[in-house]
C-alpha cells in the first residue's frame, strides 16, 4: 500500500528531548527553545501524489517539507531538515531549497510573510517535490528524490517560530485538484463506522476464499475465486474487462502476487479514495475508466500492468502479454494489432523494455510503418516486425 499510518495525521517530535511544543492534535507547532527543532508526521507514503498545507504564524527560519525513515535530525542550533540526503525542505525566509544533493541549500522560491499558506506537493510518480505560496506555483524544487521505505511530512523551526498544519481534515485553502486531479490529502476522511464497513467487506471476500479452499485461515488475503466474485460484485462480468487491473493499480498493489489483495492494500487503498462499500467503489471505478481516456494516465496504467503481472520475474509470458493487450483494447487502438499478434506466434516472452516501447511504437506509427526509422531506438522484436511488414508489402507490389 502507498500510505501507512493512522487516519488522523499529526506531528511528533523528532528528538524526544527537544523543546518544541505541539497542540493536542499535533497540528500546531511552536518552538520556544533556543535550537533548530524538528518534527515529523506519523504517516508515510510510498507512491502517488500527496499534498498538505502549512500556515505561517511567524515568518522566520522555518523549513517545510518531507523526510524518509533514515532522517534522524536532532535538536541543533544550526541543523534542520534538508541538511542530509534523506530530507527535503523549502525555507522562505532565506528563499532556499534544502535537501538531497543540495544540503547546503540552493536559491528557490519567494520570500514569505506571517499568515502565508505554504502548500507542498509530493509527486512520487515522478519522484519530485514542489511548493506553492498562497496558491502560487513556485516550481519543482527537487527531482529524483530518495523515497527509501517511505517519506513523511516534516518541519524544522528556529527559536520563536510557530506554524499550523492541515493534512486535509479541513478544507484546503488552496486545493490543487484542478492541477493534480489524482492528488491525495494525507488525512483519511472516512468515519469510524465507514472504516469498519470497509474491514467487514474485506473479511467477507477473504472468508469466501477460505470457504472455497483458495487460501488458508492464516492468509489475510482476497484471492482466487473470491477475487473473481469481488470483480463480479463490482460489475465486472466481461473476461476482457481490465477493471480489476485498474483497481490493483489504483490501490497500489505491489506485493508480487497477481490477483490477490492483502488487507493493507484493500482497506488502506480504498480508504484513501474515500470508498467503503460496493456502491462507492463502483462509482470510483467509473471515474477511473474515464480517466484512462487521458493518454498520460493510460501510459502510467499500462506500465504498471507489466510489473504487476510479471510478479518476481523479469519477463512476461507471451500468451499472457497478448491476452492483456487484447484486454487493454489494442485491437481497437491500433489497426496493425492482428499482424503484430501473428508475428509473435513463435515468441515466448516480452521484456519490460519491449512492453513499454510497444505503446510508444503504436502511438508514433498509428496507421502503418511506411515511414519507420530503422535507426530509432526500438527493441529488436519491433525492428523484426517492421521488416516483415515491409517485405510483405514489397511482395504485393
Amino acid at each position: 500500500m502507498f500510505r501507512e499510518g493512522p487516519a488522523e495525521v499529526k506531528f511528533n517530535k523528532m528528538d524526544p528531548k527537544g523543546a518544541i511544543k505541539m497542540s493536542k492534535d499535533g497540528l500546531e507547532v511552536d518552538n520556544s527553545g533556543n535550537n533548530f527543532e524538528t518534527c515529523r508526521a506519523d504517516v508515510k507514503v510510498r507512491g502517488g501524489k500527496w499534498y498538505y498545507e502549512v500556515k505561517l504564524q511567524t515568518y522566520g527560519q522555518i523549513r517545510i517539507g518531507w523526510c524518509t525513515d533514515n532522517c534522524n535530525i536532532q535538536a541543533n542550533a544550526y541543523t534542520g531538515i534538508g541538511q542530509d540526503n534523506d530530507s527535503y525542505a523549502y525555507d522562505g525566509s532565506n528563499q532556499k531549497a534544502w535537501g538531497g544533493a543540495n544540503t547546503g541549500g540552493v536559491r528557490y522560491g519567494e520570500y514569505w510573510n506571517s499568515g502565508d499558506i505554504i502548500g507542498t506537493v509530493l509527486d512520487l510518480d515522478n519522484k519530485s517535490i514542489s511548493f506553492y505560496r498562497n496558491g502560487n506555483d513556485m516550481g519543482v524544487a527537487f527531482n529524483n528524490i530518495n523515497v527509501a521505505d517511505g517519506i513523511y511530512p516534516a518541519l524544522s523551526l528556529q527559536k520563536k517560530q510557530k506554524v499550523s498544519a492541515n493534512f486535509g481534515k479541513s478544507a484546503f485553502k488552496y486545493p490543487l485538484t484542478e492541477v493534480f486531479p489524482d492528488i491525495h490529502a494525507l488525512h483519511l476522511n472516512l468515519s469510524g463506522s465507514q472504516m469498519a464497513d470497509l474491514e467487514k467487506l474485506f473479511d467477507k471476500y477473504k472468508n469466501l476464499g477460505v470457504s472455497m479452499k483458495e487460501s488458508t485461515e492464516t492468509e489475510d488475503l482476497i484471492k482466487g475465486e473470491a477475487m473473481l466474485q469481488y470483480g463480479q460484485d463490482l460489475g465486472i462480468t466481461d473476461d476482457k474487462d481490465p477493471m480489476l487491473l485498474v483497481v490493483a493499480w489504483k490501490l497500489n498493489v505491489n506485493h508480487n502476487k497477481t490477483w490477490e489483495f492483502t488487507r493493507e492494500e484493500f482497506v488502506g487503498g480504498w480508504s484513501i479514495h474515500g470508498c467503503y462499500n460496493l456502491d462507492t467503489m463502483k462509482k470510483k471505478c467509473k471515474e477511473w475508466k474515464d480517466e484512462l481516456k487521458n493518454s498520460q494516465k493510460f501510459k502510467q496504467f499500462y506500465n504498471y500492468v507489466f510489473d504487476y503481472l510479471r510478479e518476481d520475474k523479469k519477463i512476461l509470458a507471451m500468451e499472457e502479454a497478448v491476452t492483456v493487450w487484447d484486454m487493454l483494447g489494442f485491437y481497437d487502438r491500433w489497426p496493425m494489432m492482428g499482424k503484430w499478434v501473428q508475428y509473435l506466434q513463435d515468441k515466448k516472452a516480452v521484456s519490460k523494455d519491449t512492453w513499454k516501447l510497444f505503446l510508444n511504437f503504436t502511438e508514433q506509427y498509428p496507421k502503418d510503418v511506411s515511414n519507420y526509422d530503422p535507426d530509432g531506438c526500438w527493441p529488436s522484436m519491433i525492428d523484426e516486425f517492421v521488416e516483415r511488414i515491409q517485405e510483405e508489402s514489397k511482395m504485393k507490389q
